[in-house]
């Protein structure tokens, strides 16, 4: 049965997660850069550092309760899908924040660099008396500055475009000292500075609160939710004395109790629901396992469809279960048609298997080489011999030619050990007394192989 309710493999998630959480261990507060994630609802939630984008979720640790400075607030990580972000705030936001943590961190430091290569280079361009060299050294130079803003989040753009002007005019001079175009396209870039997006304060105690209550109700896991309800629960324990402290304190309790029973409730239907797979797969019961699913996706309606990942999982099972039950229902379907067969064919070689078990204690006595006497083997070789015509007689149908091929290979076997056991007998001879040994020992195995092929043909396919 096909279900929308499936979900993908969530172990690559899994994966980015256990790497997130040792990431976001070894972060201080003091070098967190805060972002903001806007949500398609128009509201913002804060994220703890970068986040990250991975199987269509957005990963990424946000703070619940206080952010004091020089304090480090409790983190949670957490994930909303990537389809519920408003990515041209977000992506303009976080080139904001990355700029400005580059302004505030390396910039003037790298600038100061930057407008030190350019100096020397225009020194090293006065120095030399070739003309065609003084324009390649201040191209490398023009060029280093139309790439610089773009690699260094705009910073100072407006101050290199300045420099660039000027290095332009001194470029243009050199070309037409060397005979060369006073202009080169391809060095014409325009340095356009990041737009301007005004950056957010960390935000406060009760403005974390009130995002982790938006991300608890936009994440699609369960045990983030939990977590998150929580940490509210916790964090609003020492301000609960205020009225919206109280209220949003209330709240929380009251959902996380619910969901935690919810987690009771998927629990229980998936506990329930693989027994009752179990036993109706065992007996190839494809019709109970169909009603098995559909009173599934009827309980997680009535759930009101708050674990989809649990739901889909255990859905696959069922899938899986049904699969395996209608290959068994096939193949006991199958066997039962051939059972008339099987019958017919045990009834035929009725006497030929009787006289085969009759000689069984003289074949072991013949692979242990104690005997048996010339007079017993007579009676052997007589049992042998009816044994194999009547089995020469019996036409078993495609699906029964390996026993009885098994079978026809023991009583030739049993003739061959008797006769040569006669032989040994009459001339005292060891080795040929072997021989017959290693015949009987041959025919008893072949007896055996044959009737266990026949009873497995016999019972009814298992799983």
């Amino acid at each position: 049965m096909n279900n929308p309710r499936r979900v993908p493999d969530g172990r690559l998630v899994a994966f980015f997660f256990a790497a997130a959480i040792a990431v976001a261990s070894a972060v201080q507060a003091s070098e967190a850069v805060l972002y903001r994630i806007f949500l398609n609802d128009g509201s913002t939630v804060t994220s703890y550092g970068e986040f990250a984008r991975v199987a269509g979720r957005v990963v990424f640790s946000m703070p619940v309760g206080s952010m004091e400075a020089g304090g480090s607030p409790e983190l949670q990580l957490v994930s909303v899908a990537e389809s519920s972000v408003d990515w041209v705030r977000t992506d303009q936001y976080a080139a904001a924040v990355r700029a400005k943590r580059y302004a505030d961190t390396r910039g003037e430091q790298d600038f100061s660099k930057l407008s030190a290569d350019v100096a020397r280079t225009l020194s090293d361009v006065s120095l030399t008396p070739d003309p065609r060299r003084r324009v390649e050294i201040a191209t490398k130079a023009r060029q280093m500055l139309a790439e610089w803003p773009a690699r260094n989040y705009g910073y100072r753009a407006q101050d290199v475009a300045q420099l660039s002007t000027l290095l332009d005019e001194v470029l243009a001079e050199l070309r037409a000292a060397a005979g060369e175009p006073a202009v080169e396209l391809s060095l014409v870039a325009e340095t356009i500075p990041p737009a301007q997006v005004p950056l957010m304060a960390a935000p406060g105690f009760r403005e974390s609160i009130e995002q982790a209550f938006t991300v608890a109700r936009v994440t699609p896991e369960s045990t983030e939710r939990v977590s998150l309800l929580d940490s509210i629960v916790r964090a609003l324990q020492p301000a609960s004395k205020e009225k919206w402290a109280a209220a949003l304190r209330a709240k929380a309790s009251s959902e996380l109790a619910l969901e935690l029973r919810t987690e009771v409730a998927y629990t229980e239907l998936a506990t329930r629901t693989l027994e009752l797979a179990e036993q109706r797969g065992k007996i190839a019961d494809v019709k109970g396992l169909e009603k098995l699913i559909k009173s599934v996706l009827e309980a997680d309606d009535r759930l009101g469809r708050r674990r989809p990942q649990a739901t889909g999982a255990l859905l696959a099972t069922l899938d899986s279960r049904l699969a395996d039950a209608r290959r068994l229902r096939l193949e006991r379907d199958a066997w039962s048609a051939r059972l008339n067969i099987l019958r017919a064919y045990q009834k035929t070689i009725e006497s030929p298997m009787k006289r085969f078990r009759e000689s069984i204690s003289g074949l072991e006595e013949i692979r242990a080489l104690a005997g048996p006497s010339l007079r017993t083997l007579e009676g052997l070789s007589e049992r042998s011999s009816k044994g194999l015509q009547q089995l020469r007689q019996v036409r078993p149908s495609a699906e029964l030619q390996t026993v009885h091929g098994m079978l026809t290979s023991a009583f030739q076997m049993a003739g061959q050990a008797i006769a040569a056991r006669q032989t040994a007998i009459r001339t005292a001879n060891m080795d040929t007394a072997w021989r017959a040994s290693s015949a009987a020992a041959g025919a008893l195995l072949m007896f055996e192989r044959a009737n266990e092929e026949l009873q497995r043909l016999s019972a009814p396919p298992t799983s």
